[in-house]
């Protein structure tokens, strides 16, 4: 009688457990739009990070119309099997994106090995970047490059900008340090200019326009 009673706690407790579990550790499902981040498995160590690892995007932003921002996590094998974190970007915005802001903890801490350095390796040493993206890093993929952050010192918040704008309907990546905190993702702010914003402008040039013609007659 002992031994069944014990069986029954025993599998009370580890039932509570896993469930317990399902309620703290989220879970990620297949992103909506695969393939917007480069699949670099089986890439050879770089810049001091280990061998390629990430199959897509660990995390994927999309920018809607109107100002929305959704965001949907993916794997989080990290691309250089360590820490960073492998960045999506979707513009469904209407307009071309030039820049947004992020933060998250240390996410601009790069120590140099960046998504660049194992997607150039993958294509004979041609780096993804297009010509004339200012870019230091290696870790900016395409048409990223970071500005309003500080090496060591400010590294939680910063502006990711797309070199040349990221036209509606494209896509890019980048990279960034840490990984993805599925508990707590990274805090992100378009800078698109918001509905009411565009509404006001249009109605103080209309304002300006009639001033002018007011004084004509």
């Amino acid at each position: 009688m002992r031994c069944l009673k014990r069986t029954v706690i025993g599998a009370m407790v580890l039932g509570t457990a896993a469930w317990l579990g399902t309620l703290t550790t989220p879970a990620y499902a297949t992103l909506s739009q695969t393939g917007v981040c480069p699949d670099v498995s089986g890439v050879s160590a770089q810049g001091g990070g280990g061998p390629g690892s990430a199959t897509d995007c660990n995390l994927l932003i999309t920018f809607g119309a109107g100002g929305s921002i959704t965001t949907e996590t993916g794997p989080q094998t990290t691309y250089e099997s360590i820490e960073d974190a492998l960045i999506g970007v979707v513009n469904n915005s209407g307009s071309t994106l030039t820049s947004f802001n992020i933060s998250g903890s240390n996410i601009f801490g790069f120590d140099g090995d960046g998504i660049d350095l194992y997607v150039a390796a993958m294509n004979s040493g041609t780096s993804p970047e297009v010509a004339g993206n200012p870019d230091t890093t290696d870790y900016g993929g395409p048409l990223g490059f970071f500005t309003n952050y500080t090496p060591f010192t400010q590294t939680d918040n910063g502006t990711v900008n797309f070199y040349g704008g990221l036209a509606n309907g494209a896509t890019t990546y980048f990279s960034l340090e840490e990984p993805i905190n599925l508990a707590s993702l990274p805090k992100i702010t378009s800078s698109l200019p918001e509905p009411p914003t565009l509404a006001l402008l249009g109605l103080g040039i209309i304002g300006i326009g009639f001033a002018r013609r007011r004084k004509t007659v």
